[in-house]
């Protein structure tokens, strides 16, 4: 199965945090064995920052989103696709002792990527069979948590990704639309989208005053009727708020680079493609010339 698009990237605001086989520096909690809710909110703010508009203030770490619990950042790399309106960071986090790699979700703005974001076509592809495939199977002390993300593969493809990224968590927000989609149809099990494990389902529970907060641990399955299934997945507002954390873009400049040419060191392909880097020998091999 494949995605146009954003999923090109493989999943929505995704944060990979790769220690070196060392484990994050952050106290656990009881059920941190599974789900961290520290982590999660450290997480979700680079998810945020990445919708920074100025990649000047956005590599410099000096936006206004760049503080609270995730100050003292070192970015080391910003990628702008600019064919596909996608955009990335790399950087290192002392505090948690993590290298983190963010990839921007939906720009709300970007008619190119909501289309995408909504269209899809499947494929039966051999996988890993593909010969021009290429696995990573170094991925011991890796975490990924991704925020608001779309089914991505089928079962087959989610029961691989659990076997070499066991760990990963995937927070839904209430009804956000986009968990929904591609939709799941229980009747086409081997041939429907599924999600990966595991959910963490966030979502108010009470009535009228007395409402609240929870952070749902689901099931192991991937698609545990109990959590984000069970609610309809209709809404836009869901998608670009995350544990109290705006994903909105700061402006509405669709995918327009914003940036002080004159004080930023940069590399460029062909494509309009661009990269800024403190290690510009790497972006040069990739076919970037520097700017």
């Amino acid at each position: 199965m494949e995605r146009r698009g954003l999923l090109r990237a493989a999943v929505l605001l995704c944060l990979l945090a790769a220690c070196s086989g060392r484990e994050l520096s952050i106290k656990h909690q009881p059920s941190a064995t599974i789900y961290n809710s520290t982590l999660a909110k450290i997480l979700v703010e680079y998810a945020s920052a990445i919708y920074t508009a100025d990649l000047t203030q956005l590599f410099s770490w000096t936006c206004a989103r760049c503080g609270d619990m995730v100050k003292g950042f070192e970015m080391m790399e910003i990628i702008v696709d600019v064919e596909n309106c996608l955009q990335a960071y790399v950087g290192f986090a002392s505090d948690i002792n993590a290298v983190i790699v963010v990839f921007r979700g939906t720009q709300e703005n970007s008619i190119q990527n909501w289309v995408e974001d909504l269209l899809w076509k499947q494929l039966d592809l051999d996988y890993p069979g593909m010969p021009e495939a290429m696995v990573n199977y170094g991925l011991d002390g890796v975490k990924l948590m991704t925020f608001g993300q779309p089914r991505i593969g089928n079962a087959a493809f989610a029961s691989y990704f659990k076997k070499y990224l066991p760990h990963a968590i995937r927070v839904t927000n209430a009804h956000d639309i986009v968990p929904h989609l591609p939709p799941y149809f229980s009747f086409l099990p081997q041939k429907t989208y599924h999600h990966f494990p595991r959910e963490v389902w966030v979502h108010n529970v009470g009535l009228g005053s007395l409402v609240y907060s929870v952070e749902q641990i689901c099931d192991d399955s991937g698609e545990d009727s109990a959590c984000s299934r069970s609610v309809p997945g209709n809404s836009v507002k869901d998608h670009i708020n995350y544990l109290g954390v705006s994903m909105h873009a700061e402006d509405w400049s669709s995918c327009r680079i914003v940036m002080d040419y004159s004080r930023l060191k940069y590399q460029m392909d062909l494509k309009g493609n661009l990269v800024l880097s403190k290690q510009p020998d790497l972006s040069n091999d990739r076919g970037f010339s520097a700017q």
